[in-house]
């Protein structure tokens, strides 16, 4: 006789694992925390027809010869980013209802921005958002009548690109004592000790990503670069101090123990690490200090 072989059926609680939402959370410019997604997320939740999540808007600039049949792509731009939330505010009480969809408006802004996060863990990437609203949203019915009500609204990105659990990496001039970071700093991915020979850093984005260098004194004559872009610090870090160098246009600084000394540093060439990829980096410094090299990052869409 035939013998069938069969998988052994899943259980519902493996179904109900396959198909657990992407968690969500909304954290407002005044600081609230709200889930948006099932299981955690009560009032309000998003419903279907989220946008925002895949690909950014891009503006490919083109130029065009009647010389030449089509057209020869120059290069692309990302503008700011527009997002869609459908919301379903349901509540077992009308007061319940009033209250949260009140706190939950009151944590937009149109110029603070609050962070729209996606996914858990390494796998999280977030999203700065400010409100968008054009007071022309009415309402179907009464929800002091029905309790519940459907709300979509748009939000903006300013900048358009997901930003991912940032990457770390530090270096010595030998191997060494442990590099300490400044207290509060954030969560990121550290790779074991490196010296400033072997200096690299990897970039897993979509798009270029600038670097946060911290230098911790005794250093002198220290040079910092990516490729060919080379920054020079025209004044040593004691022994015990810290110069932190953000080179995001963005917001270009530098602090020496929390003092600006931007100005000090004077003109640089600053460079982004290329994206999807490992790339060397130029360290030299004279002294027993030790440097980080950090950058976040940026992604098109937000898994």
């Amino acid at each position: 006789m035939p013998i069938v072989f069969a998988a052994p059926g899943a259980s519902p609680d493996d179904i109900a694992g396959i198909r657990r939402p992407r968690r969500m959370t909304w954290t407002g410019f005044d600081g609230s925390v709200w889930p948006l997604t099932r299981p955690q997320a009560e009032n309000p939740r998003l419903a279907p027809g989220v946008q925002g999540l895949h690909m950014p808007r891009m503006d490919v600039q083109k130029s065009s010869s009647p010389l030449v049949a089509g057209v020869e792509l120059m290069g692309y731009s990302l503008p700011e980013r527009e997002v869609y939330w459908p919301l379903l505010f349901r509540a077992s009480t009308i007061d319940e209802w009033e209250a949260d969809h009140a706190a939950f408006f009151d944590s937009f802004h149109p110029v603070e921005t609050g962070v729209w996060t996606v996914g858990e863990g390494r796998a999280a990437r977030t999203l700065p958002l400010t409100g968008r609203f054009d007071g022309a949203y009415s309402f179907a019915n009464d929800p002091f009548i029905t309790g519940w009500a459907k709300i979509g609204i748009t939000l903006e990105a300013p900048r358009p690109l997901w930003r991912g659990r940032p990457v770390a990496q530090e270096f010595g001039a030998d191997e060494g004592q442990d590099f300490i970071p400044p207290t509060g700093a954030p969560d990121f991915y550290v790779s074991p000790s490196a010296t400033f020979q072997s200096a690299e850093i990897s970039n897993p984005g979509n798009e270029p990503a600038y670097l946060v260098w911290t230098v911790q004194g005794p250093a002198s004559e220290v040079q910092l670069g990516v490729g060919g872009a080379i920054i020079e610090v025209p004044f040593p870090i004691p022994e015990g101090s810290t110069l932190i160098i953000d080179t995001d246009p963005a917001g270009q600084y530098a602090t020496l123990d929390g003092i600006d000394v931007t100005r000090e540093l004077g003109f640089q060439m600053f460079a982004p690490v290329p994206a999807r990829g490992t790339s060397p980096l130029v360290i030299s410094a004279a002294g027993a200090g030790r440097v980080r090299a950090e950058l976040v990052p940026l992604y098109w869409r937000a898994f």
